[in-house]
């Protein structure tokens, strides 16, 4: 005889490893300092290049005053600038990409445990029944 609840259950555990499954699993399959790590260092080249197209276009944007007063301006109060501000972009991305890996990764370990008992429960039905 079929069990309604157990095919409810198998329902939803198979629309599970159809959507957010496959993505939860290879996050699980990280440890969670490798996983963060990994994201904040994805985050950092991208700032990275983010930055330096931006100053690229700053740079080109303010050429024009850049090689009229280029014997007068201050380069080491200028580069002291950039760095503060590619340093200050930097700490609050990490700090953005930090958290949102740490939320991302027990989210998907929640829900990963939480579909391994609802297997074994399952796995236990089955049993019982034979």
């Amino acid at each position: 005889m079929i069990n309604e609840n157990k095919v409810a259950v198998m329902t939803r555990m198979a629309a599970y490893e159809a959507g957010d499954g496959k993505k939860n699993q290879t996050i699980c399959s990280y440890f969670r300092g490798d996983y963060v790590g990994f994201q904040m260092l994805k985050t950092w080249i991208a700032v990275t290049v983010a930055f330096c197209i931006m100053c690229g276009i700053y740079l080109l944007f303010q050429m024009d005053s850049i090689m009229m007063d280029f014997y007068s301006i201050d380069l080491l109060a200028l580069a002291k600038r950039f760095v503060f501000a590619y340093v200050i972009l930097c700490a609050v991305y990490l700090i953005a990409a930090f958290i949102i890996a740490q939320r991302r990764y027990g989210l998907a370990l929640r829900a990963t445990v939480r579909f391994g008992k609802e297997l074994e429960e399952l796995d236990g039905d089955s049993e019982e029944e034979e």
